[in-house]
């Protein structure tokens, strides 16, 4: 699939802002990533955006290319600030990741840096994933996860994570958290869910649930982003929460993206 319309798309800005970490890039410039069943590479050439995989409507859905983000962008051209912060990152889109995956990868994420996060989890796929074509692992499922110990974990050095991510995997596998009916859930019900899992608190919980859900009213704070709202916007830490109620709404997913990815370069 060849993406012309570059106004809303850019590979550097969907992959680098923090919302995925199996997206790796050769030293051609192609990004390739292992995404549920499909190895899928990207890459810039001078018609477009190459995106190639083996089903186009899975593109579709993953990147989320029915979504006009010209009319998301639109939506904060009266905020000064996340004006800049959308012309800076006007590439970003919203994947819409796997659930299970999502997860696994965020209880990873937790006090943790890009560059680790994404060697843990290659890690664990490369241990515990299912091999396919030219030495690319799938994730691994939460049934084989579930049947590991702290101990057999060691191997990918998560430290104190990897009980958190056996007890997802147990609760997953056993039906005690069933996925799927994320979807039918609003945010809050959705969080408090996920939050029966051992090492899910608020930030986790939110970030799972916009990028796996697309449920984009959530607005997930880490350290980062708490110093973007404090100095940008001059919002002291007790008023976060109505000040990204009120701000932003049912669209707070979409304005912390870009005001994270604008943030950690100008902050």
């Amino acid at each position: 699939m060849l993406i012309t319309d570059l106004s809303d798309f850019n590979l550097i800005h969907i992959f680098e802002c923090g919302q995925c970490f199996r997206w790796s890039k050769d030293e051609k410039g192609v990004y390739k990533a292992v995404v549920g069943d499909y190895i899928m590479t990207a890459k810039d050439t001078k018609n477009g955006v190459e995106i190639i995989c083996d089903d186009d409507s899975f593109i579709t859905e993953y990147f989320d290319l029915e979504r006009d983000y010209g009319k998301v962008k639109s939506l904060f051209s009266n905020d000064e600030i996340l004006n800049v912060a959308t012309k800076h990152g006007y590439g970003i889109r919203l994947l819409k990741q796997q659930p299970f995956e999502t997860v696994i990868s965020f209880i990873i994420s937790a006090n943790n840096n890009i560059p680790r996060i994404k060697k843990i989890i290659e890690s664990l796929c490369e241990n515990f994933g299912e091999k396919i074509i030219d030495g690319s692992y799938k994730f691994p499922t939460p049934e084989v996860l579930s049947k590991l110990t702290v101990e057999d974990l060691s191997v990918i050095r998560s430290g104190f994570r990897a009980k958190y991510i056996i007890d997802a995997s147990k609760k997953i596998a056993s039906g005690e958290i069933d996925l799927e009916k994320i979807y039918s859930m609003d945010s809050t019900d959705g969080r408090e869910y996920l939050k029966q899992i051992k090492g899910i608190g608020d930030k986790v919980a939110d970030c799972i649930l916009l990028f796996a859900y697309q449920k984009f009213d959530v607005f997930p704070k880490d350290v980062w982003i708490k110093k973007i709202l404090h100095n940008l916007y001059n919002v002291d830490a007790k008023d976060f929460d109505l000040f990204i109620k009120d701000k932003f709404g049912k669209f707070g997913g979409f304005a912390q993206q870009y005001l994270f990815y604008y943030g950690r370069e100008f902050i």
